[in-house]
């Protein structure tokens, strides 16, 4: 089946949503009238998390956002249809006109991640109060920008960080995840390492720690220390931390993953960088399904006290952490796999 240009204009958007570990874990499918977004078992269910995991619902939220404002750009409309089982949304597509002028233009495709040092200046008083605004359903948005505030931010990834190095599960997604060579990198998905901010002897290192029984073994001489300090450092060094909060369940996981990245696509707009941390989100999830490392529920307890502390959550769930600040260099940006590998018509 031939796929419609302006078709073919959604789907090139939503390929460009944000995944853990850059798994893409979608699959989409269009039958001539609707497409359909629903999880691609085959291909992502052993790399990452599972489909109703809230990291997962938070990626379609996002998707679902990129769709949306699409369509908005290009006077496509998009009626919501009735949830089939095993899918997370199913949109019936129509348009009447031709592609506008510079609707492959949109912020949405220049969307990025950058893992490298920020000036740390503040974030202009207008963005910071456009921020704090923000809102999508029972999602909504905390913004830390005093030092004191940011380091304490630094501390929970810290702590977060620290058990992660030490959940198995994480170490082997990570292991899978990682990209080193040319053509590991063409393959479209995964962490390419030079997307990462890695000191002299990285490369080896990530290489060493992808396998568990290393890492395992490293972990007694304290390796997880000094990992959980290095991603803390790189909390420390921005000019705010955005904190994305909102209901449990499905539709307050999708709320956070719409707002989000509407906040994300519109900091890179205005020129600053963005790298997402989710590992706070993550050990806090993991606490409350009982599945943290043994011995370390009382890690998880001081973990959620801290956040509860630091981002005042009422009740809400925290899904997403944002480190925001101003370029010093530009990223190296992810690749996508193509549309043949998450699409079927």
């Amino acid at each position: 089946m031939e796929i419609p240009t302006h078709v073919n204009y959604l789907l090139e958007a939503a390929r460009c949503a944000p995944s853990a570990d850059n798994t893409q874990p979608w699959r989409l499918r269009w039958d001539g009238v609707t497409l359909a977004v629903g999880y691609d078992a085959a291909r992502a269910g052993n790399v990452t998390f599972a489909p109703e995991n809230p990291a997962t619902l938070l990626a379609m939220g996002a998707l679902l956002e990129n769709l949306r404002q699409a369509a908005a750009a290009a006077e496509i409309q998009l009626e919501r249809i009735e949830l089939p089982v095993n899918e997370y949304f199913r949109m019936k597509v129509s348009s009447d006109s031709p592609l506008p002028a510079g609707c492959a233009d949109h912020p949405l495709f220049y969307r990025h991640t950058s893992r490298l040092p920020f000036r740390a200046d503040p974030l202009p008083a207008a963005l910071s109060g456009w921020l704090s605004e923000q809102c999508e359903g029972a999602a909504r948005v905390t913004v830390l920008g005093r030092p004191p505030e940011i380091s304490r931010v630094a501390e929970l990834v810290g702590q977060a960080s620290a058990i992660r190095f030490r959940t198995r599960e994480i170490t082997e997604w990570l292991g899978r995840s990682l990209r080193f060579t040319p053509s590991e990198v063409a393959t479209g998905d995964g962490l390419d390492v030079e997307t990462l901010h890695l000191p002299p002897g990285g490369r080896a290192l990530l290489r060493l720690i992808a396998d568990w029984r290393r890492m395992e073994t490293f972990n007694r001489w304290g390796a997880y220390r000094l990992l959980a300090a290095i991603e803390a450092k790189a909390v420390s060094n921005a000019s705010a931390i955005v904190a994305v909060a909102s209901a449990g369940g499905h539709s307050g996981a999708f709320n956070a993953g719409q707002l989000m990245e509407r906040i994300w696509i519109e900091l890179n707009r205005q020129g600053l960088s963005v790298q997402p941390f989710y590992v706070v989100s993550d050990q806090l999830f993991r606490r409350e399904e009982g599945v943290l490392p043994e011995g370390m529920a009382h890690l998880g307890d001081s973990l959620a006290g801290g956040a509860e502390d630091v981002f005042g959550l009422s009740g809400q769930k925290l899904y997403m952490l944002l480190r925001v600040g101003f370029p010093r260099r530009a990223p190296v940006k992810s690749r996508r796999l193509p549309l043949s590998s998450i699409c079927e018509a």
